[in-house]
């Protein structure tokens, strides 16, 4: 149904958050303001933006009346890419099965949103639809960049009928409708008139209006129960827009919506929804389809969080309704439109490729013919570089999908670092050839591309100081355009290749020379990730248990009752967590090697503990160690606890005895009853190292099953045993 293409309005975001729709809502306000400047056939204000002028003088060619305004949002593409995907899981979603336009995250743990439908989309097709570049070739998809405030002498009844067409239940000489009372009534208008009157009311193009009420209540005899009146509870109300269609209750939600604001005719909920879409977006910059899901005009001081919709491709295909209108009243389209075109710094010097098309790669392959020889350039009359030999192995850098001098080519790299061409036959992708499996750090904001060498690669994006990569290849392209390189791959499956100086390795103990670290979520609920410490501080993100982050500065401040750490998160966040309060601690440090002794051993930052474990049995095993209890006083006798920590070799691990769900370091009747009490609910454990210490069987749930366990340890049936 189209009602699940969810609204997010700001007035909601806090009631958004508490039902969990959305992983992340930043706000990240900028330094300079946007920018808007007219673009007129041959300007050179777009000579820094690769591509433009191009398309928009052949705009201007086939339509002299158009107008181009050029919004420069000031904004780097990288930047803009992380904000609508990684950043905030959730923030852009996609209908697709296809894995290539699917987050990694979505693709791997299954994860989808609302009906089971939508899904996470993957950076690249977040790339194709926020490309702008991609969308002024065609007439039918530029409408998404159409000013869509009114205009005098532009729009008729007709156009609007036009785009209404489908929608049976809209195309009635007279409205009727159920009243609060459940009767039939009658207002002496059409739905066009009324969207006319509308329009002009709110200053909303009515073609606008008319293109988003058919794509929330779609075609054919009925509306959704959005907008029939007749659903239990909230009869004689309507949404046509679907305002606040959100969480497992979309109807509900968007007629309760429309209740509390008097919708109970046709005309209010149409009337009153334009007005909506005029003070909660025009009025704020965001006056074009594409401006309404992607947030990046900062005209309202914050960025990415105020959209209407999460599906990315919303606005392309809403533009070509609005087209096929325009098509029915004016064949040529010679009506003075106004589009607004945004653009963003340091984009790619060619058009984004729609997901599974893409040219640039970075991925290995194979020779399986006896053999096939390198070229200079992409012509078998070039210069041949080298000859691969059967079972040889090269990385591939680029793949084309058109013919050159009639074949198809790869780009490749040999060992030494040359570029060449190799026709499309004659070898086979294979899995990464590596050399090594090494956690680093970005100390250097320097790019990532597609292959060694600043010659003849692609840049595909710039690493965050901090950020955590994985080294799987280092000392094989040395002094390639002065520099060595390494080929590392990001958290989300991004690979390619940076200059190895700007990387700085992770020791056995999760720490670098710089004095960063590697820290593990361990809050149940995942932690907040924000601009500066404090809780009332601006939202960058969200983590969740299990996530790494590196942590960039210790003890950054006390605020809230809780010490705060600088922190970078795996897709390139900056900000700032709670580490703990008073309680307990929301992240731990990455332990070192393993640690093992009879009754004890580590497990990431913990160390797993028996019941019957004492000071003694740990300090003569690891010589060197420290204990401290919960309260950081050392130890050097008794019974080991839950939370008390053990330092050894310059690593910190944090105790959990299992079974110990109370800290008193011995595992009794008052556990068992703690454990049956949070199985049966009547009583939860909310500390994650009781929790942790709770889960004695270590299959990452409290259950009926540990109750069991902790129960015959206590009846001395069956001891509890790592």
């Amino acid at each position: 149904m189209n009602y699940r293409l969810i609204k997010c309005v700001s007035i909601l975001l806090i009631l958004i958050l508490i039902m969990g729709i959305f992983a992340i809502f930043p706000t990240n306000k900028v330094e300079a303001k946007s920018q808007k400047k007219t673009y007129t056939k041959g300007s050179s204000i777009l000579d820094d933006y690769p591509g433009y002028s191009d398309l928009l003088d052949n705009l201007l060619k086939e339509h002299p009346n158009w107008k181009f305004t050029i919004l420069f949002t000031g904004l780097d593409w990288d930047d803009v890419i992380k904000n609508e995907t990684t950043v905030s899981h959730g923030r852009s979603l996609i209908q697709r099965e296809d894995g290539a336009w699917i987050c990694a995250t979505c693709k791997s743990e299954g994860k989808t949103y609302y009906d089971g439908s939508w899904k996470c989309a993957s950076a690249s097709a977040v790339s194709y639809y926020m490309d702008t570049r991609n969308f002024l070739y065609d007439e039918s998809r530029i409408f998404q960049f159409e000013n869509l405030g009114w205009s005098d002498n532009v729009f008729t009844i007709d156009g609007i009928e036009a785009i209404l067409d489908g929608c049976d239940y809209m195309l009635q000489d007279k409205i009727t409708y159920t009243t609060t009372a459940g009767k039939k009534a009658t207002i002496n208008k059409t739905y066009a008139e009324v969207i006319m009157e509308a329009a002009e009311k709110s200053g909303v193009s009515p073609y606008h209006i008319a293109s988003r009420i058919r794509q929330e209540q779609g075609t054919g005899s009925s509306a959704s129960p959005t907008a029939t009146g007749t659903v239990s509870g909230y009869k004689g109300y309507y949404n046509f827009f679907n305002i606040n269609a959100n969480g497992e209750d979309e109807i509900t939600n968007a007629l309760k919506y429309a209740k509390n604001r008097g919708w109970n005719t046709p005309v209010k909920a149409i009337e009153g929804g334009a007005e909506f879409l005029a003070g909660e977006y025009l009025d704020f910059g965001q006056n074009t389809l594409y401006l309404q899901k992607f947030d990046v005009d900062d005209s309202d001081g914050d960025l990415y969080s105020h959209q209407y919709m999460e599906n990315i491709e919303a606005p392309s295909s809403e533009s070509s309704t609005t087209f096929g209108a325009y098509k029915e009243i004016n064949e040529d389209l010679d009506i003075p439109f106004n589009f607004i075109i945004p653009v963003f710094e340091n984009m790619p010097d060619t058009k984004s490729p729609m997901p599974g098309t893409e040219s640039i790669v970075t991925q290995n392959i194979q020779v399986t013919d006896a053999s096939i020889y390198v070229y200079k350039s992409k012509s078998t009359s070039s210069t041949k570089l080298a000859t691969l030999k059967k079972g040889d192995k090269v990385l591939r850098i680029e793949i084309d999908s058109n013919k050159t001098n009639g074949k198809t080519w790869s780009k490749v790299v040999l060992d030494d670092g040359r570029k060449g061409y190799v026709v499309n036959t004659g070898f086979k992708k294979i899995a990464d050839v590596t050399n090594c499996n090494i956690e680093a750090i970005a100390i250097e904001p320097g790019r990532l591309r597609n292959g060694p060498g600043t010659s003849g690669t692609e840049s595909l994006l710039v690493l965050t100081v901090g950020q955590k990569v994985t080294i799987i290849e280092k000392g094989k392209y040395n002094n390639i355009s002065g520099e060595n390189w390494t080929r590392i791959v990001l958290a989300d499956g991004t690979q390619g290749y940076i200059v190895s100086r700007y990387l700085e390795e992770v020791d056995d103990s999760g720490s670098t020379e710089s004095g960063a670290d590697i820290v593990e979520v361990v809050c149940p609920e995942g932690l907040t990730i924000r601009k500066s410490p404090g809780t009332s501080s601006d939202i960058l993100g969200y983590v969740d248990k299990g996530d790494y982050l590196t942590r960039i500065e210790k003890n950054a401040s006390t605020k809230n009752g809780y010490i705060w750490d600088k922190v970078v998160t795996e897709s390139g966040i900056t900000g700032y967590v709670a580490r703990g309060d008073d309680d307990e601690d929301y992240i731990q440090s990455v332990s070192g090697p393993d640690i093992n002794g009879t009754g004890f051993k580590s497990s990431g930052a913990l160390l797993l503990c028996e019941p019957n474990i004492t000071v003694n049995n740990i300090t003569s095993k690891l010589s060197g160690a420290t204990v401290k209890n919960a309260s950081g006083t050392k130890v050097t006798s008794g019974n080991v606890a839950t939370r008390y920590t053990v330092t050894y070799n310059g690593v910190t691990y944090i105790i959990t005895k299992l079974g110990d769900v109370n800290g008193d370091g011995v595992v009794n009747s008052g556990d068992t009853l703690i454990i049956k009490q949070h199985v049966g609910e009547v009583k939860s454990i909310t500390n994650s190292n009781y929790k942790q210490a709770a889960d004695i069987n270590r299959d990452g749930n409290i259950n009926s099953g540990d109750s069991l366990i902790a129960k015959q340890h206590v009846g001395e049936v069956k001891n509890i045993s790592l």
